[in-house]
């Protein structure tokens, strides 16, 4: 196929799938998964049901595209940290504050795409979790910041897990209608406490 036909095809591609991603999305905020049908998403879209298939196997296949989707800038803020240098109180501090900021923006998303993902389940196994790299990240910094005295002495893996499961518990009450009003005071207090927890205290700090 000659370049410019296959630049052509892929740029419609990307067009089709994102016409997809954007009425899936819609059929998830007015209603739930269960409303999310491949007919549906096809007569939202204006395509034709076999079409929309030759995008998605299934309905898990459109909600991990619509994760990618509504997570791409977010991750791409992490992932461009330069987490070999600088302090790592000041990285960590940069990635809750960005994953919080996120949640509370996208209230709408987070709640839709949350509620797909308990109802139906996980679209992608662990090893294409787009939020794998990520994890990766705040372990890292967990790891460089125990080792380098900065963080107290703990286990990392725990540590992290400890971190994540207060964002998603934050996330699924934000998809649930809770939390109104607190997109400031709460990841700022949540960002101190975890902050706080992990710093490690000095000998001189001690002795003061």
């Amino acid at each position: 196929m000659p370049r410019l036909a296959r630049e052509k095809k892929e740029a419609m591609e990307e067009i089709t799938k994102d016409a997809i991603f954007q009425a899936a999305y819609e059929i998830l905020m007015e209603g739930s998964w269960h409303d999310l049908t491949m007919e549906r998403l096809a007569k939202r879209t204006g395509i034709a049901k076999g079409t929309v298939y030759n995008y998605f196997r299934n309905k898990s296949d459109v909600i991990g595209f619509i994760v990618l989707k509504t997570s791409a800038s977010m991750r791409n803020e992490i992932l461009n940290l330069d987490c070999e240098k600088g302090d790592p109180r000041d990285l960590l501090a940069a990635v809750l504050d960005i994953l919080m900021k996120d949640l509370f923006s996208n209230r709408l998303g987070v709640s839709a795409v949350g509620k797909a993902l308990e109802e139906g389940g996980r679209p992608f196994p662990a090893e294409d979790d787009p939020f794998r790299e990520i994890r990766g990240r705040m372990l890292f910094v967990l790891e460089r910041g125990i080792e380098e005295g900065v963080f107290k002495k703990c286990d990392p893996v725990v540590a992290e897990e400890g971190i994540q499961s207060l964002i998603r518990g934050m996330a699924h009450r934000i998809g649930n209608g809770e939390l109104v009003g607190m997109d400031e005071a709460l990841p700022a207090f949540l960002n101190d406490t975890i902050l706080a927890g992990l710093a490690s205290v000095r000998k001189e700090e001690c002795s003061e």
